[in-house]
């Protein structure tokens, strides 16, 4: 009995020790999940990418090649960027006309590693519209993202009408004035990415202000409405969308930061 009693308590005593071996290395994987899910807490962050990234700019052929691509099969880099033909659909309804040529289209291959190390290669896609309604442009945006190491292939697809146009866009003033100050306005869609068809749909969103001192950090309220949408609908955020915003804020609007005529 008492040998049985030795065997017992120290058979206790292992498990215990697994136990608490096992709890050590959970609490160690939540703390390596909580790094590798790391943020941007603000504009400085998100427009300030602490990973790497490399970018080559397509050739006017293969431009031309994905045009075509995205017109007849809605893909980019050969898999699908969902939404893209829904935002198409929409930008028509309301009056925007897209010139499909290399002159408006801006494409290229991306590297982006994370901080912590995960490796991602896409395509990116960027297009402004013909001037539209009221003297404003849209501007088409999106992605595809494969993980190196998974081969899991993510998407994101943006829309934005706005009335704040790049000067190389145009001729002319483009601003609004209200109360003798400029007015700038952006209604930003997203086609939201869902498991079964019936959630599929556009999201919009909107962002406006006048006084261009108010609001030097407008593009963390944008990217921030989304970003609380992903967490309120339990929405995965991919370790790359850092990066892509990121990108994404530097060739789609970062001439808006710099740029004041008034």
């Amino acid at each position: 009995m008492k040998n049985k009693k030795v065997v017992v308590g120290t058979g206790c005593l292992l498990i215990a020790i697994l136990a608490i071996s096992a709890v050590a290395f959970t609490m160690q994987g939540l703390q390596v999940a909580s790094e590798v899910a790391s943020e941007p807490q603000s504009l400085k962050d998100l427009t300030n990418y602490p990973g790497d990234t490399w970018l080559d700019v397509l050739s006017d052929e293969s431009i031309t090649s994905e045009i075509m691509n995205l017109q007849h099969n809605g893909t980019l880099r050969g898999v699908p960027l969902e939404g893209y033909s829904d935002m198409r659909s929409l930008a028509a309804s309301k009056g925007y006309h897209f010139n499909d040529t290399v002159s408006t289209v801006f494409m290229s291959d991306i590297c982006l590693t994370t901080p912590e190390g995960e490796a991602f290669m896409g395509r990116t896609y960027m297009q402004w519209s013909e001037i539209g309604p009221n003297g404003t442009k849209d501007l088409l945006v999106g992605t595809v993202m494969k993980n190196l190491v998974t081969n899991n292939v993510t998407s994101i697809m943006l829309q934005a009408c706005t009335n704040v146009l790049p000067p190389i866009e145009v001729g002319v003033d483009p601003y609004i004035i209200w109360n003798a100050e400029p007015y700038f306005y952006i209604q930003w869609y997203w086609w939201r990415p869902w498991p079964i068809a019936p959630g599929w749909r556009i999201i919009s969103w909107y962002y406006w202000w006048y006084d261009s001192h108010s609001a030097p950090n407008w593009f963390w309220g944008p990217y921030w409405w989304w970003r609380t949408y992903l967490n309120d609908y339990y929405l995965p955020w991919y370790p790359w969308y850092w990066g892509w915003w990121s990108w994404y804020y530097g060739r789609g609007w970062y001439w808006w930061s710099t740029y004041w005529p008034y």
